[in-house]
């Protein structure tokens, strides 16, 4: 009888914690997220936009990209969504976006205008869903290339008097009141402001991510522009996780992207991603504020810790950024190292066979001399041994792990000012380089002091041409550089048919660089058999899908080939101009040469 007073007692006791935890568990869960009729994305023509959610509660909603509150329009029976590009400008006509925005007439036409919507759903008890954010274009089409990407704020984050778009009260105060230029603050742009945003992306088919993020601008002088660069970031205290939530770039998460405008960025890196350099995926993205058409853009992969981690399998790495190390970086201790490298490498004689050695343990040679040559060879002014450059060295484990120096391209957007030089005619070809290392003195410019240090060793000025012809043979041909300015809709014919002329003038100068005294001669390697391996000349795998490839060398200098067999095939030699069994071949080029390689079927 004892033991079922007690079971009964404990049976009692367990219901009424039951009763007492239900309503505060029922209070705890989410409200569901109203349901739209229809999703974001490009519509012909104007509709009713009808939004669902439970009867045991109200709608909220806002059309301004602001998050809506029980303050917000109440929804009743549907909100029609039009084409509002007829609608004066919002953030367009904003004039504080400059420093001396007094002078600053912003254009009054009308820019493209889609609607924003976000809604919530609370219930009668109190509970709130999350937030339904969507946009929609009306009569508008979506890009052809690339993505729309729509960015969602609080007006005040990006353009009231704390946003980050702008100079800023304390600037603007300073400004009308005409003060001492010694006493002039800092305008808002040009610090390291972030703010919450909602990205979304669309193709046309609808939405391909929604997620909160942070967003701050990128660049210097661009800072100053009325067009900002931003810098997006997973931030999980603005609720958006870790890690973008969709993968962009062939399968690779990423943290974090920048919008840039100009469009070399992009095509470079696409140009030169089979090099030892490191370089960033790249996507056309179509840009609104809060509806509002902002520019066109190109979304591109970050060097940020994210990054290393994904590409090189790197946890611990330095970073070092215009001669700054990256906040991200491992210790603190790795400035002090870079600094030493950097005056170590301008303060010694490198025609030294020992210290030779010593430079390829400390940093990755091929890297720097592609580095290099890519640079030259876009006829990039804007970068230096002390700006405008990004270089890493992973720390730990793996092969990147191994803390010698490699380096990244990055910011050759120069190549748009340099163009008309750099591939016009008498008096205006710039060389880059001359023998003390510094840029053509014509044009000004930055130090090379790596490079001009290096030069004093022979094997270094061996692989900087070979590996320059490399580049001028396969990454920057007409073939090649069609191909990939293709899928951005261009043609060769962009900026002025800049990859048409720029290589005669790359070449010419490479010879005056190095002191050339070789004539150019042409280099053909066959195949009859291409599927059954793969053959790499000097630094570059060859592409012989067609069964034949063909090249220009310089006769100062030897090249190597090297092949390598795939499975169930074997390599039984050379024919032509050198009859070899060898699968490293090192041959002169002197009165240019033909090689055919045989390949078999192992049986």
């Amino acid at each position: 009888m004892k033991l079922r007073k007690g079971i009964l007692l404990i049976s009692c006791l367990v219901l009424l914690a039951a009763c007492c935890l239900f309503p505060l568990i029922n209070r705890s869960e989410a409200a569901p997220v109203p349901e739209p009729s229809h999703w974001g994305g490009y519509y012909g023509e104007s509709f009713v936009l009808k939004l669902s959610a439970p009867k045991n509660g109200t709608i909220y909603y806002t059309t301004d990209g602001s998050l809506p509150t029980t303050d917000s329009l109440k929804y009743r029976d549907g909100i029609r969504i039009t084409d509002r590009t007829g609608e004066p400008n919002r953030y367009a006509s904003i004039q504080n976006v400059v420093e001396n925005w007094k002078s600053y007439t912003p254009d009054p036409t009308p820019v493209e205008k889609g609607t924003v919507i976000r809604a919530m759903f609370v219930s009668n008890s109190g509970i709130t869903s999350d937030v339904l954010t969507q946009t929609y274009f009306v009569g508008m089409e979506p890009p052809k290339q690339g993505y729309t990407m729509s960015l969602i704020f609080e007006d005040g984050d990006l353009f009231g008097e704390d946003g980050i778009c702008v100079t800023g009260k304390e600037y603007d105060d300073w400004y009308l009141s005409g003060g001492r230029e010694e006493e002039k603050p800092e305008a808002n742009f040009r610090k390291r402001l972030e703010a919450p945003v909602t990205a979304e992306i669309l193709n046309a088919q609808g939405d391909v991510m929604n997620q909160r993020l942070g967003v701050r601008l990128q660049g210097n002088g661009a800072r100053a522009e009325v067009k900002k660069r931003f810098i997006l970031v997973a931030r999980t205290r603005f609720g958006g996780g870790e890690t973008l939530e969709t993968n962009f770039y062939d399968g690779v998460t990423t943290h974090s992207v920048m919008l840039k405008q100009a469009l070399p960025d992009g095509i470079v890196s696409e140009l030169v991603s089979d090099r030892d350099v490191s370089t960033q995926g790249s996507i056309p993205v179509r840009v609104y504020l809060n509806g509002e058409y902002l520019d066109d853009y190109f979304m591109l992969e970050r060097y940020d810790t994210h990054y290393f981690r994904q590409h090189y399998g790197v946890d611990d790495r330095a970073l070092v950024k215009n001669g700054v190390l990256d906040e991200d970086s491992a210790a603190n201790t790795d400035m002090d190292y870079y600094a030493e490298f950097m005056y170590w490498v301008k303060n010694t004689d490198f025609s030294d066979p020992a210290q030779w050695e010593q430079f390829c343990r400390e940093a990755d040679v091929q890297s720097y001399i592609d580095y290099m040559s890519i640079n030259y060879f876009l006829c990039n002014l804007d970068f230096g041994d002390s700006y405008n450059y990004v270089l890493w060295r992973g720390q730990g484990k793996g092969a990147y792990g191994d803390l010698r120096w490699r380096w990244c391209v990055y910011d050759v957007d120069f190549l748009l000012a340099a163009s008309p030089n750099a591939i016009s005619g008498k008096g205006e070809e710039l060389s880059i380089f001359n023998t003390e290392g510094r840029a053509d003195p014509r044009y000004g410019g930055p130090y090379f002091g790596i490079h001009a240090a290096m030069k004093n060793n022979p094997e270094y000025c061996q692989r900087f041409v070979t590996s320059f012809m490399d580049l001028y043979n396969n990454n920057f041909t007409p073939e090649t550089v069609g191909a990939v300015l293709e899928k951005y809709g261009l043609t060769t014919k962009w900026n002025n048919g800049y990859f048409e002329k720029r290589p005669a003038y790359a070449v010419k100068h490479i010879a005056e660089e190095f002191q050339l005294t070789g004539a150019l001669e042409t280099v053909t390697v066959t195949c009859q058999h291409p599927e059954m391996g793969e053959i790499t000349v000097n630094t570059s795998q060859i592409d012989l899908s067609d069964g034949s490839w063909e090249g220009q060398y310089f006769t100062d200098y030897p090249i190597t080939l090297t092949v390598a067999p795939k499975d169930g095939y074997q390599f039984l030699g050379w024919k032509g101009d050198a009859d070899q069994l060898d699968s490293t071949l090192t041959v002169p080029v002197d009165g240019g040469i033909t090689l055919e390689a045989v390949f078999a079927s192992v049986k």
